[in-house]
């Protein structure tokens, strides 16, 4: 028998399954969230009509925090980078590193003569409070301006106008700013994507409502938020998410901006396998903390749900028809394979090309399915994990 009513069924599914499937998808919705990667010359021709935009006295003051810890070499290769930002306003670049660290010490002595930077340690007698948390207080504390630009020594700005794009939006409407930040190409290929897929996720998030949290080191907020809304305090006991818990609760429905212009990106090192796995750990530990994670979750588990019902189904149908001869029903679903995997890879290659990072069709869709499974992994790692490792506040 070559077509009946449980075949017309089964197609009917198939074809439901995978025109849902194939844009429920983070890069379908992302796939204009990142501009093209310019050239050198419309780089040039933009940063001229940049200049002309506004006066150089109506450009902000911005003070640019970086945190140090236990990692000089990191600081020592990127700094350089930070004071010689191509900026026509008056920006700092605030270093707060651990007291008593003195290949750091070092290093920032050899800026003494430099107007722009300033530095500070944190005290050894510091207790249950997040070292990072910590220093990026006293950072922001220290600063001399009402933006505040807030990364880490282990990342590096990927052009000089990394702190003129961003003052683009430091404005009188917007209260907070977010950034893009993906890894070196030093790094795991399946690192970089997983980063750059909940990136989609959040940043989209926040362009069309209220940011959730952030996995980017690479933001701006005005010093008299941190300081009116004393700082960290709520979450002061958690040892990580300080990007996280920054971006939950300063940011506001319309006064948040998104910035995701290639000038704007910052890189961050390569992350050994213990740091990626920890920081997975600690998200599943500091989650029930963050608000307005509804629909980010939402959406992440229909996209999952319906990217696996799909291959299921697919699968499903052809071992069915196979064994069955249902010929039409494994031609249809032979296509509805082709056609999932040539869609959502063309989806994915138009982000991925956008942000620099080139996979193979079959890397991609692998990596797609991949990741939950990587997070159930990675839940139950968490769930053997000792909690105190997450909390400043030690019994």
């Amino acid at each position: 028998m070559l077509f009946d009513t449980t075949s017309n069924i089964i197609c009917g599914i198939l074809a439901f399954l995978v025109t849902v499937s194939v844009f429920m998808n983070p890069f379908f919705r992302a796939r204009n969230l990142f501009g093209k990667m310019k050239a050198e010359n419309e780089e040039g021709m933009e940063e001229e009509q940049m200049e002309t935009e506004r006066p150089k006295q109506k450009w902000p003051r911005i003070s640019v925090v970086i945190t140090a810890h236990d990692n000089a070499w990191q600081l020592e290769h990127h700094l350089p980078t930070l004071l010689s930002q191509d900026y026509p306003g008056i920006f700092e670049v605030i270093v707060v590193a651990e007291k008593g660290d003195s290949a750091t010490e070092d290093i920032l002595k050899r800026y003494l003569n430099n107007r722009r930077l300033y530095y500070t340690f944190i005290p050894d007698s510091s207790r249950y409070m997040s070292r990072k948390k910590l220093a990026i207080t006293l950072g922001v504390k220290a600063s001399r301006f009402e933006w505040v630009l807030l990364t880490d020594a282990s990342s590096t700005p990927m052009s000089d106008t990394w702190l003129k794009t961003f003052a683009q939006h430091m404005n009188e409407e917007n209260k907070l700013i977010v950034g893009y930040s993906n890894y070196d190409k030093d790094t795991p290929s399946y690192y970089r994507f997983e980063q750059l897929r909940t990136a989609c996720y959040l940043l989209q998030d926040a362009k069309k409502g209220t940011a959730y949290r952030i996995n980017t080191k690479n933001i701006a907020f005005r010093k008299a938020d941190f300081i009116r809304n004393d700082g960290y305090r709520g979450n002061l006991e958690f040892t990580r998410g300080e990007y996280d818990f920054l971006v939950n609760k300063y940011a506001e429905r319309d006064r948040t901006a998104v910035e995701t212009d290639s000038n704007s990106w910052i890189v961050d090192e390569k992350p050994s396998k213990k740091v990626w796995r920890q920081s997975h750990a600690n998200f599943f530990y500091i989650r029930h903390h963050l608000k307005n994670g509804g629909w980010v979750r939402l959406a992440y588990a229909l996209d999952t749900f319906f990217l696996h019902a799909n291959y299921i189904a697919i699968l499903l149908a052809l071992t069915w028809s196979i064994l069955t001869s249902r010929w039409i029903v494994t031609g249809m679903a032979s296509l509805a394979l082709i056609f999932t995997i040539i869609i959502r890879w063309r989806f994915a290659k138009n982000v991925l090309q956008r942000v620099g990072i080139r996979l193979s069709p079959w890397k991609t869709i692998l990596y797609e399915v991949n990741e939950f499974w990587q997070n159930i992994k990675y839940y139950f790692w968490y769930l053997r994990t000792n909690k105190t490792e997450f909390s400043s506040h030690k019994i």
